[in-house]
């Protein structure tokens, strides 16, 4: 498996035709590598535009603490499959791993397989909970880059061009996609995005926080002080249900790809993350706008968590490097760059150069954020909870009632530390 990732840092990128980075020879040191200049490697999910962005940051490190850097990407699968293989072994997959689960950070750090980093949260001002990364007492992950799950993007142009608006309530909201419905040229209203279940978590997430009390629901899920067999999981999941029978959904498609749907106007809506602006697909990110699904008063703040193999050659090192990373003038870097949303509260507004990242920041500051079930919660209710929901979209006619009472049992596994 790790044998055809690719290992890249600044000095040896190529920006290859449709946006893809290919990585020139030269850099194969670290963990698990063949030599080579690199001092630190560093393995996270960002490829095309965002793999540039963190590039830049990355400069900034290497700058600050005279290092060589390099970068490894990898798919989500490949992190959160890849490297418990390796912690098993004994065997760092890179000297930093960025974890998007909160839920994985723990069971690593309870299993030894992490380094503490407490002293990188000292004197910092982090809008993330520390306690989601915390064992007895020390936090084996520090926070970055955050993914807001905000709502449905679309283009502005095409809004005003057809003379459409944002809906004010739900009946506006499916009145909304009838109208789209009707314009030359739509596939479909709204995107159906995904790999391996995500992001139709990510909208289906949204449906559960629209119901009553949703944003305590949302927590309640995770905490398991609700059950996913709660009246409100089921009405919600009953309403994404009748969505996709009437044809508001589109054609499943790699979520990457969907972008490009979005942008030629064919399904003009994708319920998507912050880091939307980022994509290569969307060529004036200036024309984004965004509204959140009516009916929610919270919105879904997910982290990118910085972490330290317990089997490095040089913790300090790498911890200090991870310093480096979450300080507020590294993340500020990405923020200008635009498709990221700092976990630094010390990262000033005007750093988001985008009108819609600036409101996004704001609107963090002025909402309920609440964590993601599936990957607070992580595995075996995450895969379970994609899988269910990749067959939700294949087969609409399905009891969506068993579906949760399937999705109750591992939930309660993982609450209980299944994962």
């Amino acid at each position: 498996m790790h044998g055809s990732q690719r290992r890249v840092d600044r000095r040896t990128v190529l920006v290859a035709s449709g946006g893809s980075i290919a990585a020139l020879a030269g850099c194969q040191g670290g963990p698990g590598g063949d030599g080579g200049s690199a001092d630190l490697t560093v393995t996270g999910v960002w490829t095309g535009g965002e793999e540039e962005s963190f590039l830049e940051v990355v400069d900034y490190v290497q700058d600050e603490i005279d290092v060589e850097i390099a970068y490894d990407p990898r798919d989500t699968e490949a992190i959160l499959t890849g490297t418990l293989m390796d912690y098993e072994a004994g065997v760092a997959t890179a000297d930093i791993v960025v974890m998007p689960s909160p839920a994985r950070v723990q069971s690593d750090a309870t299993a030894g397989h992490l380094e503490p980093v407490t002293t990188v949260w000292e004197g910092g001002n982090f809008a993330p909970d520390s306690e989601q990364v915390t064992v007895d007492g020390d936090q084996y992950g520090a926070p970055f880059k955050m993914d807001h799950k905000p709502g449905f993007w679309y283009r502005q142009s095409f809004f005003e061009d057809n003379g459409l608006e944002e809906p004010a309530d739900y009946d506006g909201f499916v009145s909304l996609l009838d109208e789209i419905g009707e314009v030359d040229g739509v596939d479909a209203p709204l995107a159906s995005g995904n790999g391996t279940g995500w992001p139709l978590s990510d909208v289906t997430e949204a449906f559960f926080q629209r119901q009553e009390d949703g944003a305590q629901l949302q927590r309640d899920l995770v905490s398991g002080d609700a059950s996913m067999t709660d009246e409100r999981v089921v009405t919600a999941l009953e309403t994404v249900q009748t969505l996709i029978q009437d044809g508001y959904f589109s054609e499943v498609r790699d979520f990457g790809v969907q972008f490009e749907y979005l942008w030629n106007n064919q399904i003009p809506l994708y319920f998507q993350g912050s880091f939307t602006t980022g994509f290569d697909a969307i060529q004036d990110p200036s024309d984004l706008g965004v509204f959140r699904l009516p009916g929610t008063e919270s919105m879904v703040a997910a982290e990118n968590w910085f972490t330290v193999p317990s089997y490095v050659d040089d913790a300090d090192a790498a911890t200090t490097a991870v310093e480096h990373f979450v300080s507020p003038d590294a993340q500020q870097i990405w923020a200008e760059r635009g498709g990221f949303i700092a976990s630094s509260s010390d990262v000033p507004t005007d750093a988001y150069q985008l009108e819609v990242m600036q409101t996004l920041a704001q609107q963090a500051e002025e909402i309920e954020l609440v964590p993601d079930l599936d990957d607070t919660l992580g595995d075996p209710f995450q895969s379970e909870f994609w899988s269910q929901l990749t067959g939700l979209w294949a087969d609409p006619q399905q009891d969506v009632a068993a579906m949760a009472e399937t999705l109750a049992g591992v939930q309660e596994e993982s609450v209980g530390g299944g994962s």
